[in-house]
């Protein structure tokens, strides 16, 4: 975040035990330290000690309840890592095995030929599809109707496709973590949510730490979410069940009580080593995910840290095991970017930080259209007067010759037009294409269907001469705008669209999809 001088009218509760933070940290949420903004709990321990604990902002703004130390947050995908513990714990327990197939414990669940195990699940290397991104597909997205984790196993059961074989990709899939929740649930005989109370919280004083099972449920001491909406916020509460995916309901200090348990092993001794051992893909690349955890370095120094987003909640929690530091942040505000504003924090306690690399990029630049020989995603790269790279609104840092950076994410272009993302450990190659701003839309016009889904996908003539595209899934749903990217390719609000062809050339169907859930295939109707 930017550092801004000026004072403003700051919510921030003082811990009279600690030494008050600097306030450069406190520049870090000065966006978020007003009487009528959503904000921030954050808080730091180095070497077993706590140095930092602040809240930042309201955590109601209709009552003006100021945020609190002890503010109760959701930490969205921060608690994955939480379902993965309670995975080790039964194997450790000798309860289950991590090279199980998964369908020992769901046998509801299709036979793709190559087992999927319950590693795979942990590690987001099963190619299953991401339940949300079908609800999306169908008319559905996340936060437009209540889910629990029984819809999420019904979606999965329907798929008789894979976004990849097993473990031979890394794809994001929060469908990994809620049938991982079930598996739980169903080998331990306990509820997802009494199992980790007994095994989890209760033994590291993780007192106010619950799972949201009921999203009606009061929780006393809560942070309400909110979402940006012109210049003002609006309430974006999460309104699902389904969770082991999210739906953690913590402080941050009860997060950096778990963060001292790894570090210490209460758990149990290897039981650290278990949840940061990374993932290995069948052609021995090794990714950075472990179980529910991100193991990369930051600046030089090793991070073992995850982000979180629900609704309008958004979550950062981090160790750095090396000079241990561990850094807890949950906010309730939709616009927060976790990764950036943790990491931030982090770098006023750490030493021995690499210099960020600065490149002056020489030559032609590399914009263009790129597609993903995987995924079939493409992806803009504009150039801008100033030589800078952009995808979308944001810039992409130069950091060497020919390699730029987004967040962890590098961007390698060759001298064969194309383009390697390099994410997760994984390398994804895109082709250079040319791009179109105009179709004949008559080919395209028609109902498409699927064997995985019960819906149809319907393309139409707009009256504009365009196309576009709506679900039979949710009658009434406005048809979504489909813009020409490249031949047969397009993109709409939620996803990108390729459209099939026979061999005589006539288009006879289309697949549909995002980054977690690949192509999936609706055939052209008669």
């Amino acid at each position: 975040m930017k550092t801004i001088a000026a004072v403003l009218s700051v919510s921030m509760t003082a811990v009279p035990a600690l030494a008050r933070p600097s306030d450069s940290i406190d520049a870090i949420f000065a966006r978020y330290s007003g009487e009528t903004v959503p904000g921030c709990a954050v808080s730091a321990e180095k070497d077993g000690k706590t140095v930092l604990e602040r809240a930042y902002g309201m955590a109601n703004i209709e009552d003006r309840v100021r945020a609190q130390p002890g503010s109760i947050y959701e930490a969205g995908s921060v608690s994955k890592q939480f379902t993965a513990a309670a995975i080790v714990l039964l194997a450790r327990d000798g309860k289950l095995a991590l090279s199980d197939d998964i369908r020992k414990y769901l046998p509801e669940m299709p036979d793709y030929g190559t087992p999927i195990t319950i590693e795979h699940l942990i590690q987001h290397t099963s190619g299953l599809r991401d339940w949300g991104s079908i609800g999306a597909i169908e008319g559905w997205p996340r936060n437009s109707r209540s889910a629990n984790n029984d819809d999420v196993l019904a979606t999965a059961m329907r798929q008789k496709g894979l976004n990849y074989a097993p473990g031979t990709h890394y794809s994001y899939s929060n469908t990994n973590f809620n049938l991982a929740a079930i598996i739980v649930t169903r080998v331990s005989g306990q509820s997802f949510a009494a199992f980790t109370k007994a095994r989890i919280f209760d033994p590291l004083g993780m007192t106010s730490t619950q799972w949201r099972e009921r999203y009606r449920t009061l929780v006393p001491g809560r942070a309400t979410a909110y979402a940006r909406e012109g210049d003002s916020y609006v309430i974006d509460q999460p309104i699902e069940d389904a969770h082991g995916n999210g739906g953690l309901l913590t402080t941050v200090k009860d997060l950096l009580a778990w963060n001292a348990a790894l570090d210490t092993d209460r758990l149990g001794a290897g039981f650290r080593t278990a949840m940061e051992r990374t993932g290995v893909l069948t052609d021995g690349t090794r990714i950075v995910y472990a179980s529910g955890l991100r193991v990369t370095k930051h600046r030089g120094v090793r991070e073992v840290a995850h982000s979180g987003a629900t609704g309008g909640y958004r979550a950062w929690l981090a160790r750095y095991p090396a000079q241990h530091l561990s850094i807890a942040l949950l906010c309730n505000a939709g616009d927060v970017d976790s990764v950036a504003i943790g990491q931030s924090v982090a770098e006023h306690y750490l030493s021995d930080l690499t210099p960020v690399p600065v490149h002056k990029p020489s030559g032609k630049l590399p914009e263009g259209l790129y597609v993903s020989e995987v995924t079939g995603a493409p992806i803009t790269i504009a150039a801008r007067a100033d030589r800078t790279l952009w995808v979308d609104d944001t810039a992409l840092d130069p950091v060497g010759p020919g390699r730029w950076s987004l967040s962890g994410t590098d961007f390698v272009f060759g001298r064969d037009n194309d383009l390697v993302v390099e994410a997760n450990g994984e390398k994804l190659r895109y082709r250079r294409a040319e791009p179109i701003e105009t179709v004949d839309p008559a080919p395209f016009v028609g109902e498409y269907c699927g064997d995985d889904n019960p819906f149809c996908m319907v393309v139409r003539r707009t009256t504009e001469g365009g196309l576009a595209i709506a679900t039979t899934g949710r009658p009434g749903l406005a048809a979504q705008p489909l813009k020409p990217v490249s031949t047969d390719l397009f993109t709409s609000k939620y996803a990108t669209i390729r459209f099939l062809r026979d061999a005589s050339g006539k288009v006879s169907g289309l697949t549909y999809g995002d980054s977690r859930a690949w192509a999936v295939e609706f055939t052209r109707a008669p």
